[in-house]
């Protein structure tokens, strides 16, 4: 097989991240192999179906893929399978449904690629903005397959470069009552846009707004600090909390409209032990949702 473009983006962590993935969903579709439900996944920002490891990620998104030199262990070359393959590939009970949604054309192709080499499976290729896709696929998915939410079950994974995730779009996951979400929560970009000793500018805070739902972050992530000065009068500033708190105040978030969270996301680092992500799971389903958080819960724990 021969590929014109690829995903280049990620690091170590990024081999670490698939492999929490591929697991989950191996051990999902096991759990509810005997149950009725039809299953589906869903990657939101699916990429090409390989991630290059060697290349920069601005490097020139048409760079060669050395896809045909992958092997079975995911990894050769610097080159990885990509979060939609291994989905593809997972075998004990598969998926019913495969949604991959990119924007970008050049991916888009390469998974209409992918879809032709696994001609036999159901696989809807959208090439949109995952916040206009998504709250519509989760609205309407009832409708197109002619039976309610509670006959269905899905995983959705939400991969973003950066600050792309709307906050209504994960409102509307929670509320099909019937999807596990894995999202990738970039703490490094929206550390970046939090100045430590004031609050945002308006145009960073209304991306925040968008990431978080409300204005509620500010209460959670700045606080006053009041100190004389040589005047006699009291200079009063903003100050940013540690980004512990940026992670904690979208965990409340996720936990006011889930079923269950996974209370101890996995963070990534960058080469320079930096954090950059933080890995976040969330069941909606009340009756799976134990089940679904705890085996979430030990995979990010203990890979």
């Amino acid at each position: 097989m021969t590929s014109t473009a690829t995903n280049q983006f990620g690091g170590s962590w990024t081999r670490e991240k698939l492999q929490i993935l591929r697991a989950y969903l191996e051990r999902y579709t096991t759990v509810l192999k005997r149950q009725p439900f039809n299953l589906t996944y869903v990657d939101a920002f699916a990429g090409t179906g390989y991630i290059n490891l060697n290349a920069s990620s601005d490097a020139h998104q048409g760079a060669p893929l050395l896809a045909d030199a992958v092997d079975d262990d995911n990894d050769m070359a610097g080159v990885l399978k990509g979060s939609a393959r291994l989905a593809l590939e997972v075998t004990d009970r598969a998926f019913d449904q495969f949604v991959f949604v990119e924007q970008n054309p050049a991916y888009a192709r390469e998974l209409h690629r992918l879809k032709a080499e696994f001609a036999s499976q159901d696989i809807l290729i959208e090439q949109a903005d995952a916040n206009a896709f998504l709250p519509e696929w989760c609205e309407n998915r009832n409708r197109s397959l002619g039976v309610p939410w509670r006959y269905h079950r899905a995983v959705i994974f939400l991969d973003p470069f950066a600050t792309e995730v709307d906050w209504q779009t994960v409102q509307c996951i929670a509320d099909t009552k019937s999807v596990d979400l894995w999202i990738l929560f970039p703490l490094s970009a929206l550390t970046r846009i939090l100045p430590k000793d004031r609050e945002p500018d308006d145009a960073y805070a209304h991306t925040l707004d968008r990431v978080y739902g409300s204005r509620e972050w500010r209460k959670e992530l700045y606080h006053t600090r009041t100190r004389p000065t040589l005047f006699g009068d009291e200079l009063v500033t903003s100050v940013r909390s540690d980004q512990q708190a940026i992670v904690d105040a979208y965990l409340h978030k996720l936990e006011s409209i889930f079923a269950k969270i996974a209370p101890s996301p996995r963070w990534f680092h960058n080469s320079r032990n930096s954090p950059q992500f933080a890995f976040m799971f969330a069941a909606s389903n009340p009756s799976g949702a134990p089940i679904a958080v705890q085996i979430a819960n030990h995979l990010l724990r203990n890979w």
